[in-house]
């Protein structure tokens, strides 16, 4: 009981504010209504879905409407009503495969009645001066007064027999749930802001039922409703007060140019140049001026915005904050003083007009220095010379590399050449390495093409696993394209099956 009058309370002040504001009406109709049931059962549909049918009910009660703008064609619409849903099922049985005893034919009933609060946000067009065509949609919460199962059981003989079940609510197995929620929407009409005609739509999103099995159980219904407006609405006494003959937005009971499309500022009469002086009293009816000068606007050489009277540089577009002259640019770097942070050194609108940084002092600023954290060389992009002594680690490592024969798979006496490697790349962040695989001309050229790429990957990755950024490493198979020794001995085919590094900037 403390829910539903907790439920009663809200929707009677949600009443009294709506109703304070815009208008009050009672109404009511009729649906049809289902129940969405899915369960896993097995041959359900067959033996029930089949059967159910839509139960005939009503909706009444009250409702209003608060306008969100003067036209009143957005208004958020509430209601408090008493609804009835549920379903029907009926079945006939063949004496043989009765469906209970000797069962002939079942008919029952599912009846709840809800005290419900629909909410929608509404939208009226207009079709006549009359009549508008309104579209909602919104939502819903109910609370759960009355429910009740009726059942009708004919035998083989036509004896009939008859049970009308109140239904229990609460949270256990065959207990129905007091409070219901959802969604719905409506499109209609409205005449004359007095009577409102509209289809409805009306879908639970919550469970209202709890069965011995898993399944779901949910309303739905279709219907209509009339609603008769009982107050005049605040809209159509706003729509008076706002009457605006000329549609220049200024009511005509203030309006002193009524008939004329004018402006606010000017007071309904027309403002052709928009500078609030209206065109009967503007000397320059098409240009925008001052007052002082009866409407036209005050000379201005440079049309820099500041008046010549004002401007203290008249011929050159400035700024009205110096006065009608340009922002000075002390260091000439086209960055003006007021947004460069270094206003007497010439920069960059990158560097808030300071010159480009030059970490490693090499004379290479930053933005073209490949490597920013070592002096090098203008020639090499700021990279000072790759030190023989790594080289000739990184090739003497790439000499170590063995692999599977006529295979990817990296021998694991090579992992410690590989690990050198690594280390080398970690500790020189700015070097970048290119992983070239090559073999010698035995078998097929397509096959030893990929099978060299695979290898040059291989070693990719280890490196990547290690540590080593992708993006600084490459990886290439050319097959025998680039011998280095003769392929017609066995020692020459040994050198050209090899890995080859080539270190980078």
């Amino acid at each position: 009981m403390k829910k539903i009058y907790l439920l009663l309370s809200v929707n009677l002040l949600i009443f009294n504010i709506i109703y304070a504001q815009v208008k009050f009406g009672l109404g009511g109709g009729v649906h049809n209504s289902t129940v969405i049931e899915k369960n896993s059962l097995p041959n359900w549909k067959q033996q029930f879905g089949n059967y159910y049918t839509p139960y005939s009910g009503f909706h009444a009660g009250l409702f209003s409407e608060f306008a969100l703008d003067k036209k009143a064609n957005w208004a958020v619409q509430a209601s408090l009503l008493y609804t009835t849903k549920g379903r029907n099922f009926a079945r006939s049985y063949d004496s043989a495969k009765s469906f209970h005893s000797d069962t002939s034919s079942i008919i029952s009933s599912w009846k709840l009645g809800y005290l419900e609060l629909p909410v929608h946000l509404v939208y009226r067009i207009p079709l006549t001066s009359r009549v508008r065509f309104i579209l909602g949609a919104g939502g819903y919460a109910g609370y759960n007064l009355t429910q009740k199962a009726s059942y009708q059981y004919y035998n083989a003989s036509g004896e009939l027999t008859t049970y009308d079940n109140k239904l229990a609510t609460g949270d256990n197995v065959h207990q129905y749930n007091k409070l219901d929620y959802g969604m719905n929407a409506l499109a209609g009409f409205d005449f004359n802001d007095r009577i409102m005609l509209t289809a409805n739509y009306n879908r639970s999103l919550s469970d209202f039922y709890k069965a011995e099995y898993s399944g779901s159980f949910r309303h739905q219904s279709y219907g209509a409703t009339l609603v008769v407006w009982v107050t005049k609405s605040k809209s159509a006494k706003l729509k008076a007060d706002a009457k605006d003959s000329d549609g220049d937005g200024v009511p005509d009971k203030i309006d002193k140019c009524n008939g004329e499309n004018g402006t606010a500022a000017t007071g309904g009469c027309p403002d052709t140049d928009g500078d609030g002086i209206p065109d009967m009293q503007d000397k320059c009816p098409d240009v925008a001026g001052i007052s002082k000068l009866l409407g036209c606007p005050a000379p201005d050489k440079d049309n820099d915005g500041v008046s010549d009277e004002e401007d203290k540089c008249p011929d050159v577009a400035g700024s009205p904050r110096y006065d009608g002259c340009p922002v000075p640019d002390t260091d000439n770097d086209g960055i003006n003083d007021e947004e460069d942070e270094c206003p007497a050194i010439i920069g960059s609108s990158k560097y808030k007009g300071c010159p480009a940084p030059d970490t490693d002092m090499d004379g290479v600023n930053d933005d073209e220095d490949k490597c920013p954290l070592k002096p090098g060389k203008k020639e090499q992009n700021g990279c000072p010379d790759i030190e023989k002594d790594m080289i000739d680690n990184i090739n003497k490592a790439a000499r170590s590399i063995l692999f599977d024969v006529n295979s990817d798979n990296i021998k694991s006496t090579s992992n410690a050449s590989l690990d050198r490697i690594a280390d080398i790349l970690i500790n020189n962040p700015e070097i970048k390495l290119d992983i070239e695989g090559h073999t010698d001309n035995t078998g097929a050229v397509r096959h030893n093409q990929i099978l060299s790429g695979k290898r040059a990957l291989a070693i990719k990755m280890y490196l990547v696993k290690k540590g080593v950024e992708p993006e600084r490493l490459t990886a290439s198979g050319f097959g025998s394209e680039h011998p280095i020794a003769d392929n017609n001995t066995e020692a020459g085919r040994a050198k050209n099956r090899r890995v080859a590094f080539k270190v980078r900037y």
